[in-house]
């Protein structure tokens, strides 16, 4: 199945080509340019040095002023040859089901994904509609539609604003980037209520976020290796780039594992509350490779976690652990974890009140 990953003459560029004779090493999204307006930027060899996005636009797939030679790899080239495989049924099935139930806004991301397909663009849905989709079965309740793949913010913005894909009686659409450069849609007059997320295949090699890396190095950005599972609905394949995956979803127990392989401290709180979440969520659940690596962390975790860092934990601790389950019960979760655990919801709790 590699082969249906083979990168087109006529494709978008990508990390690893040659732009004007330097090496592309990567993308990124400025939101407040000095001029212009916001949209994705294009990193180039020497560019890792940077505090910031360089005022340097990504050049179009057929932009004939541009001397461009596709020599990077695909975005599945680095992972095994076991990590790639065709898709049961009931997957594609499913999301197919969940599509149609969402009516004129289904409508919408059928056309976005068609429209990147036309561009050369890969498309993955990832993290929980894949997991659950493959667990439970087509009929699996589906509560958000996340995606990744090779486009970034500002074109998928260029994509969504464009009349003929809103042709579908949604009306105009809300399209907002994150500072993780997560984005996300949804119709202008109710903003809350997103259709899809999509967040660009990640590249963690810079001082700011950035994007244009291969799947092995997205999953090690996620938080659970059962949250890192791909499903490419236009090719009908799943990828399991930790190649633990599929195995931890499909075992009895099923087994919590962490993926993630970064050392932010942000980033780990907010693992250990996903951890949280599923320990919760699946109280028979096999914790003890998740209790191994929040074991390994430091134990002063907190005091690591910088004062703008404190809003996103809080607000993951929101969406993580229910009303109902704070206080004892969570702490008492935290502590079979270990010290980074218990500290960190110990002095959220503090925080709170």
């Amino acid at each position: 199945m590699f082969d249906a990953y083979a990168r087109s003459a006529h494709g978008p560029v990508a990390r690893g080509d040659q732009v004007d004779g330097r090496t592309v090493a990567g993308f990124t999204f400025d939101p407040h340019p000095v001029s212009g307006a916001p949209g994705d930027r294009l990193l180039l060899d020497g560019d890792h040095r940077l505090t910031g996005p360089p005022d340097r636009t990504v050049p179009a797939a057929e932009d004939e002023s541009v001397r461009i030679i596709r020599s990077g790899p695909s975005p599945v080239d680095s992972l095994s040859g076991d990590a790639i495989a065709a898709a049961p049924p009931h997957l594609r099935a499913g999301f197919e089901r969940v599509v149609v139930s969402m009516e004129s806004g289904g409508r919408f991301v059928e056309a976005l994904l068609d429209a990147l397909a036309a561009r050369h663009h890969t498309t993955w849905l990832v993290g929980g509609a894949v997991r659950d989709l493959l667990r439970d079965g087509e009929d699996a309740r589906v509560n958000d539609l996340d995606f990744t793949g090779t486009a970034g913010p500002g074109e998928l913005t260029e994509l969504a604003e464009d009349r003929m894909l809103r042709r579908h009686d949604l009306g105009d659409v809300d399209c907002r980037v994150s500072p993780r450069l997560v984005w996300s849609v949804a119709p202008a007059e109710f903003p809350p209520d997103r259709l899809m997320e999509y967040r660009p295949l990640a590249l963690d090699e810079f001082a700011f976020p950035a994007y244009g890396g291969d799947l092995a190095a997205d999953a090690v950005t996620r938080d659970l290796t059962v949250n890192s599972l791909y499903y490419d609905h236009r090719r009908n394949a799943t990828a399991d780039p930790t190649g633990q995956g599929l195995r931890d979803l499909e075992a009895a127990p099923r087994v919590l594992a962490v993926g993630y392989e970064g050392d932010d401290p942000v980033a780990q709180a907010c693992v250990i509350l996903r951890c949280l979440k599923f320990r919760l969520r699946w109280p028979e659940a096999d914790t003890a490779r998740a209790a191994k690596w929040v074991g390994a962390l430091p134990a002063d975790l907190t005091g690591r976690i910088p004062a703008d860092g404190w809003p996103r934990v809080r607000a993951a601790r929101e969406s993580c652990v229910p009303v109902g389950d704070r206080g004892e019960r969570e702490s008492a979760i935290a502590h079979e974890f270990g010290p980074a655990a218990a500290s960190l919801v110990r002095t959220i709790q503090e925080r709170t009140g």
